[in-house]
């Protein structure tokens, strides 16, 4: 495409290049002005060359016209190309496409085949952050550091969902919110299992008083409630109770 680019250039300036020479040699030949008492065969002689003259720039027409239709017509061959190559890289990337959604389809059935894991007895070592320092500075970093901590720890228990974990430090409410492409029944019992066994955890936390938690099932680019529950207690020294659950 790049030769046939240059060569249509090359053919503009050449047709440039004839038209601009005829016209200088018209204009030339059109500003001679045969004095009144000039010879009859001088007159003769300028009607002759104005012939020839005319006759090369009818030539030179025919000249321009030739390469301006050769250049068209490789312009437009090279635009048919152009063409034709998007053409390929659509059916390409469409093929790309499919395979990139029968990839995420197969790799949501093996995700979804592997068994949520069971919440350790032994807990996720809540209480080893620095829940009071976090709650006595309200410091944005140290927040974002837990809530990220949260995520990872969180994750082998809930079916390897997007997670999102948000503190809200004046209520002392954690929410999480999950978003997964859950399929299998007893994976949602055990993610079901393993909130209220991290709510138990979670009793050792003083400084919470109120867990909320919200499971979405993807269906495509959307999103629909699957279940979620809150659970909520007077005081520090008192057990965590599911006060909502749908």
């Amino acid at each position: 495409m790049i030769i046939i680019n240059w060569i249509c250039i090359g053919l503009i300036i050449l047709v440039l290049l004839v038209w601009f020479y005829r016209m200088i040699i018209n204009i030339r030949l059109q500003g001679v002005k045969p004095p009144r008492n000039a010879d009859p065969s001088f007159q003769q002689k300028l009607e002759y060359v104005r012939q020839i003259e005319q006759t090369k720039h009818v030539s030179a027409l025919l000249f321009i016209i030739f390469f301006l239709a050769v250049g068209w017509l490789l312009n437009t061959y090279s635009n048919f190309k152009v063409q034709d190559q998007l053409y390929t890289m659509n059916e390409q990337n469409n093929l790309l496409k499919d395979d990139l959604n029968l990839m995420k389809k197969e790799q949501k059935k093996f995700i979804n085949k592997i068994p949520v894991k069971a919440y350790p007895e032994a807990g996720i070592g809540l209480q080893d952050d620095s829940w009071d320092d976090l709650f006595t500075d309200e410091s944005r970093e140290k927040q974002y550091a837990l809530e990220s901590d949260l995520s990872s720890k969180l994750s082998p228990y809930f079916g390897l969902p997007t997670i999102l974990i948000v503190l809200d430090i004046p209520t002392q409410t954690l929410n999480i919110a999950l978003a997964s492409d859950l399929t299998s029944e007893d994976n949602r019992k055990q993610i079901i299992e393993n909130v209220k066994a991290f709510a138990k955890e979670a009793e050792g936390v003083s400084n919470l008083t109120q867990i909320a938690f919200q499971l979405n099932v993807r269906e495509g680019d959307k999103q629909k409630p699957e279940y979620s529950c809150t659970f909520s207690r007077e005081n520090e020294e008192a057990q965590f109770s599911i006060i909502q659950e749908d």
